[in-house]
């Protein structure tokens, strides 16, 4: 008990929030609405949702004050969290998601249904829309009470909602002298029997900020051939967590466990054809200053049965799909913090453990896009052409004197789509037009394909298809140049307009 107490008392003091504050969600409960806690180490219900099916969320960071790229709204009511709405800024991008707009007119306020949110059990939505939360497990943190006039009322305290897989469990509410109290708290103290309801869940809340504040902040090592690379980090998901699901309640070290709990940091191997396992750490702590954290090692044993730990390590044998593995240097910069110098991804396909496919692609390789970026030759002074699909964009960058072309003439241009038609079977009997914008480098080097264009439902799910087959083009381009006549960087538009899935392209030639 007392090394309990230690720890709650350190993990209190650690936490210092140097990151951006982040706007919250809002969550109705009783009569009135509340702001609901949202930031680094504290993700909102709905971040989970997509953490706990293993999805890429739809939404797209708008603001430093917003990564998660929405606001939600909630509401408790007998006894279970539903998600009401969801606002968020909405304009189609490149892979259906929701991007920021400028235009504060585009500002969409939905319910769960119109993002295809739905609950885990398929327990059919209130009469408004709302839906179960029942992929949520955590603690719901209430500041104040929101006023009709949106201002928040004077702070008298904050109250802790645990809810288990959408179920509230515990609902306690801490004044400041609470939190005084346990700062200092006592052996006296545990006669007191409604303040210890209120340490526990202080105590778990902790505990529930750590994991996720964990979460974001590490990378698991993976060895190869003598060279140490890194998992690419997907947002407070640790690798190991697809062999309980996902779902951290299945993982023996959660924030429940109050004895020994912590986000999974491993260290993995590969041999052969085979991914293993090597190690695992528990990272506890809400410091950016990862020295100043816990660190508490986990036996194999502990996690997998005797019979699999062969050699110190256990054969991946849950692992399936796709990893990205870093490879570079660590290195320090000017102001003494730690950075990553990456040198190049290994892209492996697992299968129950095994390697099936290894890709290996540069550091320039972007995994959103599935394409690597050109390097620019002079990223200050980057040119377009005169076209709205691009100086909408970037209309302080200068236009060319001439533009990218194809170097074989645009006749041959036209006769690699003629051999590229849309093949969705959508697309047959209706026309329509659809802009792509990308970037030739110096070099004739093409990238950064997107859709310039707007369009909704089909039009726009078969715009995706023409800008999957634009990716697909060869080396070809001649480079933009300036008026002295230097080759330059520069942002080109490619139209098309589809009929019958035939594609008749068209460049920007000024």
């Amino acid at each position: 008990m007392k090394k309990l107490f230690l720890f709650l008392i350190a993990l209190f003091s650690l936490y210092a929030a140097t990151a951006t504050e982040q706007y919250p969600d809002i969550i109705e409960y009783g009569k009135k609405k509340y702001e609901l806690y949202v930031d680094w180490g504290h993700p909102s219900p709905l971040q989970t949702l997509y953490i706990r099916t293993n999805t890429e969320s739809p939404f797209k960071g708008y603001s430093t004050a917003n990564y998660r790229g929405h606001i939600a709204t909630w509401r408790i009511r007998d006894g279970k969290l539903y998600l009401v709405s969801v606002n968020t800024q909405k304009q189609y991008g490149r892979t259906g998601t929701y991007f920021p707009s400028d235009d504060n007119n585009t500002d969409t306020t939905a319910a769960p249904g119109f993002f295809a949110i739905t609950s885990l059990s398929k327990t059919p939505p209130e009469s408004d829309g709302a839906v179960f939360a029942d992929w949520y497990s955590g603690v719901l943190s209430l500041g104040a009470p929101i006023t009709k006039k949106n201002k928040k009322s004077k702070f008298k305290g904050n109250r802790l909602i645990y809810v288990r897989k959408g179920e509230v469990v515990d609902d306690q509410f801490l004044e400041k002298k609470d939190y005084e109290r346990i700062g200092n708290i006592t052996y006296k103290d545990t006669s007191d029997h409604k303040f210890m309801d209120k340490y526990r869940l202080a105590y778990l809340n902790q505990c529930f900020l750590s994991y996720y504040f964990q979460s974001g902040m590490n990378r698991d090592k993976v060895l190869f051939q003598g060279h140490t690379g890194r998992f690419s980090s997907v947002d407070f998901r640790p690798i190991i967590m697809s062999l309980f699901n996902y779902d951290p309640l299945q993982f023996p070290f959660n924030w429940e466990n109050f004895e020994r709990n912590g986000a999974p940091v491993c260290t993995w191997s590969i041999s052969g054809d085979s991914l293993f396992i090597n190690s695992i750490t528990l990272m506890q702590g809400l410091n950016f200053d990862q020295d100043n954290n816990y660190k508490y090692e986990v036996g194999l044993d502990e996690i997998f049965k005797k019979e699999r730990i062969v050699g110190n390590r256990v054969f991946a044998f849950w692992m399936s799909g796709e990893h990205i593995v870093e490879y570079g240097e660590e290195t320090t910069n000017s102001i003494g913090m730690n950075e990553f110098r990456l040198e190049r991804h290994q892209r492996i396909l697992l299968d129950s453990g095994r390697i099936v496919q290894s890709v290996w692609t540069p550091s320039s390789f972007d995994a959103d896009t599935q394409q690597a970026h050109s390097i620019d030759c002079d990223p200050q002074n980057v040119f377009r052409c005169d076209h709205w699909g691009v100086r909408d964009r970037y209309k302080d960058l200068p236009e060319a004197s001439t533009l990218p072309y194809w170097t074989d003439g645009n006749d041959a241009l036209q006769a690699w789509f003629d051999g590229h038609p849309l093949d969705d079977p959508r697309a047959q009997k209706i026309t329509f037009r659809t802009v792509l914008r990308f970037k030739v480098n110096c070099h004739g080097a093409a990238s950064e394909w997107a859709i310039a264009s707007k369009g909704e439902g089909l039009m726009f799910e078969l715009s995706n298809k023409v800008l999957e087959i634009a990716k697909q083009l060869p080396s070809g381009w001649s480079p933009a140049t300036n008026a002295d006549g230097n080759a330059v960087d520069c942002w080109q538009v490619l139209q098309f307009s589809i009929q019958d899935g035939q594609l008749k392209c068209s460049l920007v030639k000024k």
